[in-house]
């Protein structure tokens, strides 16, 4: 499939953070808000935005995230932070009414957004179930103590990116690509990672490094218990459409373990592809789905279906 892809930048400031937005279609269209997942930027939609009919879509790059501005020391990247960066984003741009689509943590994210701003027509989440890293409740004292451990070691050994600034990472795109290409799941194309690592490299020297805060690869201290990120889901009053990998992230036990979280208007539909699958070939049968729901005029009540 190919499709013009009339993509362009923009950078406004949020919060006190420059936020860097990749933008696609007439902004007389339907406001759609895309995002990314953990690691990611707002190339994971490149793909697939333009072939969303009518509609505007704004995809930020998620703070620490791609080409936005990295959060102070003092400061974190935690859901509810994104979820209120977003929030303001959307003032900012002056939506009244907007969809939502959102991929891996994007859903995470999405799903604290809910809660906080009631003018979301529709959800559409990509190999998403809310969020993505929990913690049983019993486990927070432990979680809170490895994840200052592992702070205080990235720091003093400067692994995980914590080099200096000026220090190669990479000597090549091509090291850089393969490395974005064996995280998360290990199904994501060689194309779909050079896509994602073009957006978040930056050259440096003899060679190149990430752009990305290396504070991302870390857990944060606090996390969600299983609990509250079924709550969160389970409070989400607008239509929401699932699309879920046959080999992503939630083929399986996963699934099993949120699917009793969705609320009662929901949809959910199986696509072939591991968790990038929106990105490495987005499908004739995604890309009508998420026209259809992003199209519905209807505002009442959606009938639950799990296509298997």
């Amino acid at each position: 499939m190919h499709q013009c892809n009339n993509a362009r930048e923009q950078s406004l400031d949020v919060n006190g953070n420059q936020v860097a937005l990749r933008i696609w279609g007439d902004e007389t269209g339907h406001p759609v808000l895309a995002l990314h997942g953990w690691l990611d930027n707002a190339a994971s939609f490149e793909h697939l935005a333009p072939y969303l009919k009518n509609c505007f879509v704004v995809a930020p790059d998620l703070a620490g995230h791609g080409r936005s501005s990295h959060r102070r020391g003092d400061s974190g990247y935690y859901l509810w932070e994104h979820a209120d960066d977003i929030n303001s984003l959307v003032e900012c741009l002056g939506w009244k009414r907007f969809s939502v689509l959102g991929h891996s943590m994007g859903t995470g994210v999405a799903s604290i957004l809910a809660a906080m701003n009631k003018s979301i027509d529709s959800m559409i989440f990509i190999d998403g179930m809310g969020a993505p890293f929990t913690i049983n409740e019993q486990d927070t004292v432990e979680h809170l103590k490895k994840s200052h451990r592992l702070m205080r070691l990235a720091l003093r050994t400067r692994l995980h990116g914590f080099s200096a600034p000026d220090s190669v990472q990479f000597t090549s795109v091509e090291a850089a690509v393969s490395e974005r290409r064996n995280s998360i799941d290990g199904t994501l194309s060689a194309e779909g990672a050079r896509v994602l690592a073009m957006r978040d490299l930056l050259a440096v020297g003899d060679g190149y490094r990430w752009r990305h805060d290396p504070r991302l690869v870390l857990p944060e201290p606090m996390q969600l218990t299983e609990q509250q990120a079924c709550d969160f889901l389970r409070q989400i009053s607008c239509p929401l459409h699932v699309m879920l990998g046959r080999h992503g992230l939630f083929a399986g036990p996963e699934f099993d373990k949120r699917k009793k979280a969705l609320p009662w208007a929901s949809r959910v539909y199986w696509h072939n592809g591991g968790h990038h699958f929106h990105l490495d070939e987005p499908n004739v049968a995604l890309i009508e789905q998420i026209n259809a729901a992003l199209a519905q005029s209807e505002r009442g009540p959606l009938q639950r279906l799990v296509n298997e």
